[in-house]
């Protein structure tokens, strides 16, 4: 035990890399110790959810105790335990913005699936039904189906001109395309009773 552990003081932070690097877990605790604040604090200033705080800031333990052989002694430790959380954040970030994207684009599809053996063509009362429910859509939203629709803009070009952003404008017009088409069924329903 050295003279700065008997009298209470706690370890330097190069001692404690040395131990570690030498097998010493307790060690590992005890330098964890000296940056977990900053660390947790670096992690939720640039997380998008609460919950990536803890899962980001294990992660980012686990990777540095599994290579801290690769840690050069003489540099900052904080410096490399916050550029492992970084690129461990950005990465969830990345795989996060992929699969809301990937389960917007689902659901546009899985609004225009045409069932198996349904011809293309609409009926005249599909289509009157569809007249009918679009006279009860906001004109605001109607507005967005005009420019989608029949003036073939682009999702971005839509959320330029309204002000909003693309994802808006994509979650908005799926919603509408599935309440349109709830509607007209609705209609053809009632219709056939």
């Amino acid at each position: 035990m050295s003279e700065g552990e008997r009298k209470g003081r706690p370890m330097d932070e190069q001692s404690l890399i040395q131990k570690v690097q030498e097998g010493n877990l307790e060690a590992f605790g005890s330098l964890m110790d000296l940056h977990v604040r900053r660390l947790r604090a670096v992690i939720a200033l640039n997380a998008p959810v609460p919950h990536l705080i803890d899962e980001i800031a294990h992660e980012t333990y686990v990777f540095a105790y599994n290579h801290i052989d690769d840690f050069q002694r003489g540099t900052s430790f904080f410096a490399w335990l916050k550029s492992i959380a970084w690129n461990l954040l950005r990465a969830e970030i990345q795989r996060f913005s992929r699969e809301q994207a990937n389960q917007l684009k689902y659901a546009e599809k899985r609004v225009f699936d045409v069932a198996p053996g349904r011809p293309l063509e609409h009926s005249a009362k599909e289509l009157d039904g569809l007249e009918k429910c679009l006279e009860r859509v906001p004109p605001r939203l109607k507005q967005l189906i005009q420019m989608r629709y029949h003036l073939s803009f682009s999702t971005e070009e839509i959320a330029e001109r309204v002000d909003q952003s693309a994802a808006w404008v994509r979650t908005t017009l799926c919603r509408l395309r599935r309440q349109l088409k709830d509607c007209v069924q609705d209609k053809m329903a009632t219709e056939k009773a």
